[in-house]
């Protein structure tokens, strides 16, 4: 397994390290520990400052591996010149790796992983992207959510969350808000994925769920304390996605605000 871990040198980007190593350690793989510097003309020193910086992450990240007995796994630094966001979907496009974690601060935090550049790269990776608060702390990913408004896709989307988090034993929680309409036509669609998917031999546990709620962004975020929801799954797999799939029920900006790991991609 191939991640890109994005990195600004902080010291709550630290908590991202966790989670590569959880992907890494039943085959072991390939981290390339990437960063973006801008510097400016070479007026700045940003070049010699990231250096210095990746020299230390790698010494950390060392330690960590070291601490658990890893083995076979190989660090690959990656600096480059230019706009992170930028540089981040060139290397993906180059490296095809099979995810890229990157942390997040938020709503509203001028700095160099904030929100607005998960919420850009959730459309534009070509491959999973896997972005997690600086306030989180971490725990395996067990319980993970999955919100459906019952598109056709669903089975083969709920599919690859088995697949991207295969280290974890599983309990996916799929769930659809109800706000008016027609109750029995949701919970008959509801029976027909949990048909479909009992004959795809995945490897974990699932639970179906119809949630009649006149706020689903707050019904949301009340499930996910509840249940100890560990990481939320979705799909933007389509433009204008978040208007069309979720319409007037929960917007990026409701999943953002959980402040859990937020794991996305494409079909």
């Amino acid at each position: 397994m191939k991640i890109i871990l994005s990195t600004d040198f902080s010291k709550e980007n630290q908590m991202l390290i966790p989670y590569a190593l959880d992907l890494l350690k039943p085959t072991g793989g390939t981290i390339v520990l990437f960063h973006a510097y801008m510097d400016y003309y070479d007026v700045t020193d940003a070049k010699s400052h990231a250096e210095k910086s990746m020299k230390q992450s790698i010494e950390y990240l060392n330690n960590e591996i070291a601490k658990l007995a890893l083995k076979n796994i190989e660090i690959i630094p990656k600096l480059m010149d230019g706009y992170p966001e930028q540089q981040l979907l060139h290397l993906t496009r180059e490296l095809q790796p099979d995810l890229v974690l990157m942390g997040t601060r938020g709503r509203g935090r001028k700095r160099f992983l904030e929100g607005s550049m998960s919420k850009s790269l959730m459309s534009k990776s070509p491959v999973p992207l896997l972005s997690i608060h600086e306030e989180y702390q971490y725990k395996p990913n067990n319980e993970v959510l999955y919100v459906t408004n019952f598109d056709k896709t669903d089975a083969n989307s709920i599919a690859r969350v088995f697949q991207i988090l295969k280290p974890y034993k599983l309990h996916l929680h799929v769930i659809n808000f109800i706000m008016d309409g027609e109750p029995s036509k949701a919970a008959k669609q509801m029976k027909e994925l949990e048909e479909t998917l009992k004959y795809m031999n995945l490897n974990g546990e699932l639970c179906f769920k119809l949630i009649y709620n006149s706020n689903p962004r707050d019904g949301m975020k009340a499930y996910c304390e509840e249940n100890n929801i560990s990481l939320a799954a979705f799909i933007p797999h389509r433009r204008h996605f978040w208007d069309i799939f979720f319409r007037d029920k929960v917007t990026k900006n409701d999943f953002f605000d959980l402040r859990i790991p937020l794991l996305t991609f494409h079909h």
